[in-house]
C-alpha cells in the first residue's frame, strides 16, 4: 500500500524569519510603551518600573541584539550581492536605523525613570515615543520588503550562516522568547 504524498511541504527556517520574529517583539514592546505613553499623556503617574523594563527591552534586544543582526551580517551581504536599487535601499535603512536608534538613546537618557515627571517632560515623553512607533513602524515594512531580496539573492549557504552569525550576537543576552514572556505581562497591565 502506497501513502499518498503530504500536500503541505515543510520548508526549512529561513535567518530571515528570525528576523521576522524580532520585528513581532519588538511590535509588542512599542505596544506596551504605547499604552504607557498614552497613560503619561493624560496625566496619570508615570509608572517607573514598567517604563524602566520597556527601556531596557529596547536598548538590549533592538539595539543590541536585532539592529546589531541587520546591520552586521544582513544589510552588508545585502548591499554586496543585490541590486543598486536594493544596495541604495540598505543605505536608506541604515540611517533610518540610526535615527530609531538615536530615539531610542533619548527616550533612556531623558526618560529613564528617576523620579515623577514635569507636564513638559510628560509631553514630550508621549511625543517621543510616538515618534519611535511611527519610525519603526516604517522601518520595518521597508526592511521586511528586503528580507525577500535577500532570500533570493544570498546564496543559501551564506544563509545557512547567518543563524549562527545571530546567534553569537545575541550570546550573554536575555532571548527573544525571555523578551516575549516579560512583555506579554506588560501587556497584561496596560491594555
Amino acid at each position: 500500500m502506497r501513502i499518498p504524498a503530504s500536500k503541505t511541504r515543510l520548508r526549512m527556517p529561513r535567518a530571515t524569519d528570525q528576523l521576522r520574529a524580532d520585528h513581532a517583539v519588538v511590535q509588542s514592546g512599542l505596544a506596551v510603551l504605547g499604552a504607557i505613553a498614552k497613560h503619561v499623556r493624560a496625566g496619570s503617574q508615570f509608572p517607573t518600573a514598567d517604563v524602566a523594563t520597556s527601556l531596557r527591552f529596547l536598548r538590549e534586544f533592538l539595539v543590541g541584539v536585532h539592529f546589531r543582526k541587520e546591520n552586521e551580517v544582513v544589510w552588508p551581504a545585502l548591499a554586496m550581492r543585490g541590486s543598486e536599487a536594493s544596495s541604495a535601499a540598505v543605505g536608506d535603512l541604515v540611517l533610518r536605523a540610526d535615527e530609531a536608534h538615536e530615539l531610542v538613546q533619548t527616550l533612556v537618557y531623558f526618560w529613564e525613570p528617576a523620579g515623577e515627571l514635569t507636564a513638559a517632560e510628560s509631553r514630550g515623553f508621549a511625543d517621543t515615543v510616538d515618534t519611535l512607533q511611527h519610525a519603526l513602524a516604517e522601518l520595518q515594512e521597508r526592511e521586511e520588503e528586503l528580507f525577500g531580496d535577500c532570500e533570493v539573492t544570498i546564496p543559501a549557504d551564506d544563509l545557512l550562516g547567518w543563524n549562527q552569525e545571530f546567534d553569537a550576537i545575541a550570546a550573554g543576552r536575555p532571548l527573544r522568547a525571555d523578551w516575549q514572556r516579560e512583555l506579554a505581562v506588560l501587556a497584561d497591565r496596560w491594555r
